[in-house]
Parts: C-alpha cells; sequence; structure tokens
C-alpha cells in the first residue's frame, strides 16, 4: 500500500487508546472547562475546577510521556515516534504546567494533591443554605 512506503505510515494517536485518545480528551476537556470558566458560563465555586483541570493536564502529560518512551502497541504496525508526537508531548507537558500554575495560583498546594483526605474536602459542597421551599400543591 502506498501508506506503507516512505517514513510515512497509516497510523495515528487514535489506534492508541490509552496513551492516544485519552490524553487527547483529557487535554481538549481541559481546555474547554478552562474556556467556559473564563467566559463565566461555569462558576468557579460549583467544583474545584483548578484542581480537576491540574490532575487531567498531568494525567495526560503522564500518559503521552510513556508513549514518547516506550512507544507500546506500535510492534510491526510501522508506527514510529514523528514530530507529532514530540509536539504532542511538549503541548502537553506545557498543559499540565499551566494547569499547576493554575491551581496554585487559586490557593491550592502541589502537597495537597497527593492528600486523599483534602482532595475528597474539595469536593464537598461549601453551601450552607437550605434549598428553597417547595410550591404549593395545586
Amino acid at each position: 500500500s502506498w501508506l506503507k512506503s516512505g517514513p510515512y505510515s497509516g497510523g495515528n494517536a487514535f489506534d492508541f487508546f490509552f496513551t492516544g485518545t485519552i490524553p487527547w480528551i483529557l487535554l481538549i476537556g481541559a481546555a474547554v472547562v478552562t474556556v467556559l470558566m473564563i467566559q463565566g458560563t461555569i462558576k468557579s465555586g460549583s467544583l474545584p475546577w483548578p484542581m480537576i483541570i491540574a490532575f487531567a493536564t498531568i494525567l495526560a502529560a503522564v500518559l503521552l510521556l510513556i508513549r514518547v518512551l516506550f512507544n507500546p502497541g506500535a510492534g510491526d504496525s510501522g508506527v514510529d515516534r514523528g514530530i507529532g508526537m514530540i509536539l504532542s508531548f511538549v503541548s502537553g507537558i506545557v498543559a499540565a504546567a499551566g494547569g499547576v500554575m493554575s491551581y496554585t495560583a487559586g490557593g491550592g498546594n502541589i502537597k495537597d494533591l497527593a492528600d486523599i483526605s483534602k482532595i475528597k474536602g474539595s469536593f464537598d459542597s461549601k453551601d450552607t443554605t437550605p434549598p428553597p421551599p417547595l410550591p404549593p400543591p395545586t
């Protein structure tokens, strides 16, 4: 086939679910949530979004690192590390750095990311107002 001739191959990132598709979803999701937060569509107090974005981008960067270092699953398919993989890895590292900087700028501490009780506590509801009363029956 013409795809196997030369330095090009027919493979792409979506051929590898855990080290291709998952990092793509995590990075695109983090970007969408960031844009929605900037626009004010997502309220900043509803969930600990900076922590979620930091986790998502760090996980994506680690999965991309695994792809770059070990190239798992490539086997005989002819998929090689090219400039696209290197640029994806670099952009994952940049996104992870931005996610961590956003988390720390919002008052978070890097050490808190390793403390499960603080992570669980950040998801607890901070709103103590009672819900509005139910409407009268008709």
